[in-house]
Formats: C-alpha cells, sequence, structure tokens
C-alpha cells in the first residue's frame, strides 16, 4: 500500500468524517447511532480504498476526493434523520475545517523546515508520512486545535431543534465554491511539478487558509441571516393573524356586552315572578361577568384584557391589573393587541400547570417620571431557561414555537423599549421601559 493509497482510504476518511460530525452532532440522531456510525466507517474506508489511486493527475485527484466526499455525505444521511439540505450544509463545512486544518498544517511544515511534500505525498511508503515524533505531535496538535475551534465559532451555532433554511441556488453555487477551494485548486497544487509552485507552496498554503476561514464565515453568516429572515417572516404571518383576531374580538365584545345589557333589564323587568329572588341575582351575577368590559382609555387594550380576563375567569386565574391605557396612545392598535396578548397568553400558560391559589397574573402599565413603565408578574414552577433575553421553549410547534418572547422583545424594541425578563424564586417577571414621556 502507497503512502497516498493509505492517505486516501484512512487517514484523509478519518479527518474528514471527524469534522463533518463536529457539526451534525448536533442534529437528530438515528435509532442504533453508534452501529451506524462504525458500519458507516468500514464502508467509506472500504469503499475510498477500491477507488483506484492512479496517476498524479489533478483532475483525477480531485475527482477522487470529490467522491469520497460525496460517501460521507450518503453516510452522514444514514446516521442522521435530517434533510438533505442540513446534510450538505454540515459536510461543506466538516470539509473546509478538514482542508483549514491540513493547509494550516503545511504551513507549519515549511516554517519549521520541513517541506510540506514530505508529508502525506511525498514518499512511497505510509510509514514516512509521519517522518519522526515531532511531525507525528504537529499533526495531532493542528488538527484539534482547528477542530476545537470550529466548533466553537461555527458548529454551536447549529441547533437540534432548528432547521437550516437555504436558496437552493445559495447551495449550488457554495457547492461550487467549496469544491474549487477544497479539492480542485488543491489537486493543481499538490500534483503540478512546476517548482514555482514548490518555491512559494507557503503563500499558496496561506491563501487557502484565508480562502477556507471566508468560507465558513460566509456559509455561516448567510445561514444566520435566512434563519432571522425566516423567524420575521413567521412573526409577521402571526402578526396578520391576531390583527384579524383583534378586529374580530373587538366585534364580538361589542355584541356581548349589548346582549349582556338587554338581559340584565329584562331580570329586572321580571321582579317578583316565579324565578325566585336568589336565582335572578345569581343570574345577573354571571351575566355581569360578560359584561364587565375593561375600561382602561385605549381600544385595544380594553379588547384584549376583557377577551383575556373572561378566559382567566374560565379556568380560575385571579388576573389583576392596574393600567392608564391612555399612554400607550402612541402605539399602534394592532401592536398593542399582540404585546399584551402575548405577555398575557405567556403567563396563562405558566400559571395553568400550577395550584390554583398559585394561579396569579399582575399586569401594570403606568408613567413614572419620563417613562412608561410596564411590568407583568406571574408565578412558575421549575427551572427556565434564559439565554440572551430569550427562554428556550419546550413547545411542540416546530413552526411557530418560541416566538411569543421574540414578538414582545421586537415590538419593544420598534418604540424604543428596554425589554427584560428574570425568573427569580418561583416569580417571573417582565418588564418593558419606555424611555420618553408620552403625554396623554
Amino acid at each position: 500500500m502507497t503512502q497516498f493509497e493509505f492517505y486516501k482510504s484512512f487517514l484523509f476518511v478519518a479527518e474528514l468524517m471527524v469534522a463533518e460530525l463536529l457539526f451534525l452532532t448536533r442534529k437528530n440522531k438515528r435509532s442504533f447511532f453508534v452501529w451506524r456510525l462504525i458500519l458507516s466507517v468500514v464502508v467509506v474506508c472500504g469503499l475510498a480504498y477500491l477507488l483506484p489511486a492512479g496517476s498524479n493527475n489533478p483532475f483525477w485527484c480531485a475527482f477522487l476526493f470529490a467522491a469520497i466526499f460525496g460517501l460521507t455525505v450518503l453516510a452522514g444521511k444514514f446516521m442522521f434523520d435530517e434533510t438533505w439540505f442540513t446534510i450538505l450544509f454540515c459536510a461543506f463545512a466538516g470539509y473546509t475545517v478538514q482542508h483549514f486544518s491540513y493547509e494550516l498544517y503545511n504551513v507549519f511544515l515549511v516554517l519549521f523546515k520541513s517541506s510540506s511534500s514530505s508529508g502525506f505525498y511525498g514518499s512511497s511508503t505510509f510509514t514516512d508520512i509521519f517522518p519522526n515524533l515531532f511531525v507525528f505531535a504537529l499533526y495531532l496538535s493542528v488538527y484539534v486545535l482547528c477542530y476545537f475551534l470550529g466548533y466553537i465559532f461555527f458548529a454551536t451555532k447549529i441547533e437540534k431543534s432548528r432547521q437550516i433554511k437555504l436558496q437552493k441556488d445559495f447551495v449550488f453555487v457554495f457547492a461550487v465554491v467549496v469544491f474549487a477551494v477544497d479539492i480542485l485548486l488543491n489537486a493543481f497544487v499538490v500534483y503540478d511539478s512546476d517548482e514555482k509552485l514548490v518555491k512559494y507552496s507557503l503563500i499558496i498554503s496561506i491563501y487557502n487558509v484565508l480562502c477556507c476561514v471566508i468560507s465558513l464565515y460566509l456559509q455561516f453568516e448567510v445561514a444566520t441571516r435566512r434563519q432571522v429572515e425566516s423567524e420575521f417572516d413567521s412573526m409577521r404571518e402571526i402578526w396578520k393573524l391576531q390583527k384579524k383576531q383583534y378586529e374580530m374580538s373587538k366585534q364580538n365584545i361589542e355584541i356581548i356586552n349589548m346582549k349582556c345589557h338587554d338581559l340584565k333589564h329584562h331580570i329586572h323587568s321580571i321582579g317578583d315572578g316565579a324565578i325566585g329572588k336568589d336565582a335572578l341575582c345569581e343570574l345577573e351575577e354571571h351575566i355581569s361577568i360578560y359584561d364587565s368590559s375593561a375600561k382602561t382609555g385605549n381600544d385595544a387594550l380594553d379588547v384584549i384584557l376583557t377577551e383575556k380576563s373572561l378566559l382567566c375567569n374560565k379556568e380560575k386565574i385571579n388576573f389583576g391589573y392596574i393600567v392608564d391605557g391612555e399612554r400607550l396612545n402612541f402605539m399602534k392598535k394592532e401592536d398593542i393587541y399582540a404585546l399584551f396578548g402575548n405577555i398575557i397568553d405567556n403567563a396563562i400558560e405558566a400559571v395553568l400547570k400550577l395550584e390554583e391559589a398559585k394561579r396569579v397574573i399582575s399586569l401594570k402599565v403606568k408613567a413614572s417620571g419620563k417613562m412608561l413603565v410596564v411590568n407583568a408578574f406571574n408565578y412558575f414552577d421549575g427551572a427556565l431557561n434564559i439565554e440572551n433575553g430569550e427562554i428556550k421553549t419546550v413547545k411542540h410547534d416546530k413552526a411557530y414555537h418560541g416566538f411569543g418572547l421574540k414578538s414582545i422583545k421586537y415590538i419593544s424594541q420598534r418604540y424604543n423599549g428596554d425589554f427584560q425578563i428574570t425568573a427569580e424564586n418561583g416569580v417571573f417577571t417582565l418588564t418593558i421601559i419606555f424611555p420618553f414621556a408620552i403625554e396623554s
């Protein structure tokens, strides 16, 4: 077995699969993952070994490494229950990290007066890949450090619960770029015998290192931007639904109030009829629940408070509020409905898990100097994972989960508000401060 056969069949496969697993390990694994991993390694190594090494033709060598890369992509799909786009995204990132490590290793070989060609490709036997302990230690140090940095700065950005969403044209263009940088250009550098290329191998390796860094940055920058755009698209759809719901709720509450008002008059007109006074009082009390609309000085806030008060009464939740609705007239009605609807919905969801005595929600909106302060308090059970002002959701709705707090935060920032949440001693507190005077 020649050195190149050993490298392409075993060492390169190991480097590439480990690099790809750095990015895939946070995704959804299939059942019997360990056995799938072992089988994948054996099959990929076996097929890579069967690929003929051939001559030192750059195009043929580029094809070999591209074929091995394709095998690792299939192995990734075999091991992980993810979309092809997610597998390809992680595979591209892994290949770039592997190539970055390889090029940086060559840079150090040149700097330490050890020819870069005396590493993986310079000898006819695989025993000379690491001619001495220093070269082996250098190899391990460079690869471990590069893989660690790749994981910390890039792989940790990939979340298990989120699908990676990219445009198909971007995936195609990026695949061409990665193939050109990681495979084709490298094959020409390694297998072209031009002495000038050997002379400037250090410069070429540094250039490749920079290309890898830029490639990784662009890959994850585009993915992050696409994720943000997707979240905003989802929030816009939710706001449209909430706006329609606000109009419907407003009309329904007005109709209910009119009917309840008429019913109360009918009850009073019954007088000393067949129905007893106690029964009449009880009936009037039940009707009063639906006739007691919130009057805060802001129509949108009145609608949402009335709607949520009815829900809280049904669920035996003690919902109290002291609000100066006129101070909120600087906001759009649909924003008020969405903002306070999400605040109260989150609180209701939390207290429904508690015993009845702790089903308490408090909401305050008041002016304080030249600031308008919104405070919401409720009890909660268990521990909350708060990161960057956001709670890691436990909901199962992957399409719209977690947008409640994001919507609150976004609407607050739209009006220059400062949004904060805390969870201490079983009490969840949400605070929004609008740092300007709002005249009624």
